[in-house]
């Protein structure tokens, strides 16, 4: 009987030690491979970076020219407004290479100080040439002949990279052109470079492990937004006419409102998106679009019409898109608008500044003849919540595998770490607390992971409720008969970059017209004054929520930074949401 006793605990602790052995062998292995993964990551990135610098360092001595005339006539050329340069290029005054290399060199001077550029397309100058030579053989000229632009970093290009700051991406190149890029470069437009994202474009900051962080051209401490701040810098600090971004929750308007740039946001279907990496692939009920961002609303305008006229980029580029040709009547009828209008919402407070830029709006607008009317949008709280919830109704499973064994940009740190990590049974005991502290970051906060849609059931119906918040905000808009409406898109000027990630509920302006599908444009109006900001500080901004006394804190020091405001039009009327911001862009420049 000892011998069995004694035989069966050598047996067990035999057994122990192997289990023991299996475990300690399954961790090695697993840190191993992921020690061996994040090697691999880094290599690839420095092999992207070295690539980028050295062909950064060929186009800088392509572009290399001491002689004072070039240099001048470059420094002129990029000054002309679109319309003179345009006149110039289709009268061959000018020629497409020499205002190819003008803005190649403005957008390295540029980038060198707000490092907005991740890559130069080296096609670009062959492209150029090509289109100099057939207008030397033919004497036609496109609409658009010769226009540099430049394209966000998920906007496909033959043979680059959608990276979206993400290390998985690198050396993905695409195999064909976006059809929005295919369909401006058939206008004779030349796509000439690509800009800085946010690590998995899911942030209104600009920064990713890649390609590091940009700078916003009007204080450099501070983000120029996201996730098309790269674009919207670019052209804020000249260094382009024209560019291509995309929008899923502010991603276009939110850097055209930090940097003072004009952008609209289409309704799903009007600009094709074909071609462009999305941030939440798969996601249901918020769809990504293209944006367009310029200095002014008539380059927007311009090309809005010449995508939409009868229906070109449908019938050439991307039959998807529903047959909605441009309506010039809806864009030149000359009867005055009754446009609706808010400082803020219920939701979440906008600094003094934020509310001036609206109420300079409204008096422009009424100075030109239009009724202006209250009108302010419901539930608010509710709309940022089921925006989360639905970019991470997958439980940010795709986010997280994107990011497994990248660096998590500082910005993301809180979002990703904590936010998608952290088990819901947590989040539920912390949200008392939270809801005591910080009440208006509650919402962003347990909507993240997508708990409240972890079944197809849960998702179904957070579609339905979607689809009646929609009817009755419809509803109310047609009981006040409005045309357009203008509000905020932001809470604050452009805050300083290291609060950004912290910052979530003053996203909700914007992700509201995601969540409704409705167009959207951005008027820069005014700047931040040091009235504002002594109102700020005396009592203007008092608020015990701490997000609201992080916006308080960022806000501090902005004089000078743009505030725009947000023109909101319904559902395929872009031409009315660009008429409007014609109208406004004359009058605050009269």
């Amino acid at each position: 009987m000892q011998f069995d006793d004694s035989a069966k605990w050598l047996w067990e602790s035999n057994m122990v030690l192997m289990l023991v052995g299996l475990v300690l062998i399954y961790l090695t292995f697993t840190i191993m491979e992921y020690t061996t993964k994040r090697r691999l990551m880094k290599q690839k990135i420095s092999y992207k970076l070295d690539q980028a610098k050295k062909n950064l360092a060929k186009l800088e001595e392509e572009l290399d020219n001491n002689e004072n005339s070039v240099i001048a006539k470059r420094r002129h050329i990029v000054e002309f407004p679109i319309e003179e340069l345009l006149k110039k290029l289709q009268a061959g005054e000018l020629n497409c290479i020499e205002v190819l290399k003008a803005y190649q060199a403005k957008a390295l001077d540029v980038t060198k100080e707000l490092n907005c550029v991740t890559e130069f397309i080296a096609e670009a100058e062959e492209w150029a040439k090509e289109l100099d030579a057939n207008a030397a053989a033919t004497g036609k000229r496109k609409p658009l002949h010769g226009l540099p632009f430049s394209v966000k970093d998920n906007v496909s290009i033959v043979g680059y990279d959608c990276t979206a700051g993400i290390s998985k991406f690198i050396n993905q190149s695409a195999i064909e052109d976006a059809a929005l890029v295919s369909a401006i470069r058939s206008l004779g437009a030349i796509p000439f470079c690509r800009t800085n994202v946010p690590q998995t474009l899911l942030s209104f900051g600009c920064s990713n492990p890649i390609w590091g962080s940009t700078k916003n051209p009007w204080c450099k401490d501070r983000t120029p937004g996201g996730s098309s701040g790269g674009e919207a810098t670019l052209v804020a600090a000249g260094g382009s006419l024209l560019g291509i971004g995309s929008d899923i929750g502010g991603s276009i308007r939110i850097p055209a409102a930090f940097c003072g740039v004009f952008s609209i946001k289409p309704t799903s279907l009007r600009l094709s998106y074909k071609g462009f990496r999305k941030s939440a692939v798969g996601c249901i009920g918020i769809p990504s679009v293209p944006g367009i961002l310029a200095r002014d609303s008539k380059t927007v305008i311009l090309l809005c019409k010449l995508l939409l006229d009868d229906g070109y980029i449908r019938r050439y580029f991307d039959p998807d898109l529903l047959p909605i040709p441009w309506n010039e009547q809806m864009f030149t009828v000359s009867s005055k608008l009754r446009i609706g209008y808010y400082e803020e919402c219920d939701y979440f407070p906008c600094t003094p500044g934020v509310r001036r830029a609206i109420r300079i709006a409204k008096e422009k607008l009424e100075a030109l003849g239009h009724e202006l009317i209250p009108f302010l949008p419901p539930r608010v709280d509710y709309v940022i919540s089921s925006v989360i919830s639905m970019f991470y109704a997958d439980q940010g499973r795709y986010v997280l595998e994107a990011l497994s064994v990248d660096d998590i940009d500082p910005l993301l740190a809180l979002q990703i770490k904590i936010a998608l990590k952290l088990p819901h049974p947590v989040k539920q005991m912390i949200r008392p607390l939270l809801s005591l502290i910080a009440p208006r970051l509650a919402p962003c906060f347990m909507a993240a992971a997508g708990h409240q849609y972890r079944h197809s059931y849960q998702l179904w119906q957070g579609v339905l409720k979607q689809s009646e918040y929609k009817a009755n905000f419809l509803s109310d808009w047609r009981n006040l008969n409005l045309d357009i409406c203008i509000g905020p898109c932001f809470a604050c000027p452009a805050p300083l970059a290291k609060d950004t990630g912290r910052l979530s509920p003053a996203f909700a302006y914007a992700c509201l017209y995601n969540f409704l599908d409705f167009p959207a444009g951005i008027v820069p109006v005014t700047k931040e004054t040091e009235q504002d900001q002594l109102m700020l500080l005396n009592g203007g901004y008092d608020f015990r929520d701490l997000v609201c006394k992080l916006v308080k804190k960022t806000t501090q020091g902005a004089i000078g930074l743009p505030i725009p405001v947000q023109v909101i039009g319904l559902p395929y009327q872009e031409e009315v949401v660009l008429r409007a911001m014609n109208l406004l862009e004359s009058a605050i420049q009269n």
